[in-house]
């Protein structure tokens, strides 16, 4: 790797400056900031706007150990990713799936149709065409690309880095994520020694809270059958009638069938609907 400085996306990339903090997180390892501190260090490496740091242990609600989001409104939306949207979200998923450790855009996370997916306004999600997963949480900045660095604490628990930067600078380079990528075995080092001094103890001491995806889980399980519920899930979750088939071993015939007949049982007619149906059904007192 280049150790001088050099220009990138309209910034000086100071990896010199990226060592020499990188010696000083080494040293800091049991204190209860590193996440923070990692994350200014990165930015040396490469240059980016905002950065979130959040821990999901299985199917619990994730817990957010970091963020330089500034704005009221930017920390609402936090909030409400903790509290619901994560359920939607690619990265959850895939961790769910059993993520590698690694650097990825969140596109490549996503289901093939999640672009193109419409969304209602409604509960705690907001249509947004231009945005790469085809919806924000409501206060979400918007105009960003994403891309996530995956560290895996301990078998049920993955850490999530998430850094953005503006579609307008041209968002980020496939040479700029290799150069995470090559960061990547010393950011899980620092991080697992993180957690095992701040958060194995208390994700053990605290039951976890699946609710949320528990009630995605559940939903229309009154009203529909249960290959109607995965055809449902899978079209909530961003899959096109193709994935659809895929994924569950049946024909486009059988899948538009059964989301059809989803749809006339749930009284509604588009994908937007479905969602909105989902985002009021989080409103509940038990899940909320």
């Amino acid at each position: 790797m280049d150790t001088g400085d050099h220009k990138g996306a309209g910034a000086i990339v100071r990896t010199t400056d990226w060592y020499r903090e990188l010696g000083s997180l080494i040293d800091r390892t049991q204190v209860e900031d590193l996440p923070g501190r990692l994350v200014q260090a990165l930015a040396y490496l490469v240059p980016f706007e905002l950065a979130a740091v959040f821990v999901y242990c299985g199917r619990a609600r994730p817990m957010n150990v970091y963020d330089n989001f500034e704005l009221a409104d930017a920390k609402k939306a936090i909030a409400a990713y903790v509290e619901s949207t994560y359920v939607l979200n690619p990265f959850y998923q895939a961790q769910l799936r059993g993520i590698p450790d690694g650097v990825y855009r969140i596109r490549d996370l996503a289901p093939d149709a999640f672009f193109e997916s419409e969304y209602y306004r409604s509960y705690r999600a907001v249509p947004s065409p231009s945005e790469e997963i085809g919806y924000i949480t409501e206060d979400w900045p918007q105009g960003l690309e994403e891309i996530d660095i995956a560290v895996t604490l301990e078998p049920n628990a993955v850490t999530e880095i998430s850094v953005y930067r503006s579609l307008r600078d041209g968002g980020f380079r496939d040479d700029e994520l290799a150069r995470l990528s090559d960061a990547v075995p010393v950011i899980a080092a620092l991080l697992r020694k993180y957690w095992m001094a701040h958060g194995a103890a208390e994700m053990r001491a605290s039951p976890p809270d699946s609710r949320v995806d528990d009630a995605f889980a559940d939903f229309g399980k009154e009203m529909l059958t249960d290959r109607e519920r995965e055809v449902t899930q899978l079209i909530l979750r961003g899959h096109s009638s193709e994935s659809i088939c895929f994924n569950l071993g049946i024909s486009l015939g059988t899948v538009k069938t059964h989301r059809k007949n989803a749809y006339a049982k749930l009284n509604i007619s588009s994908q937007s609907e479905l969602l909105s149906l989902f985002l009021q059904a989080l409103q509940t007192p038990s899940i909320t």
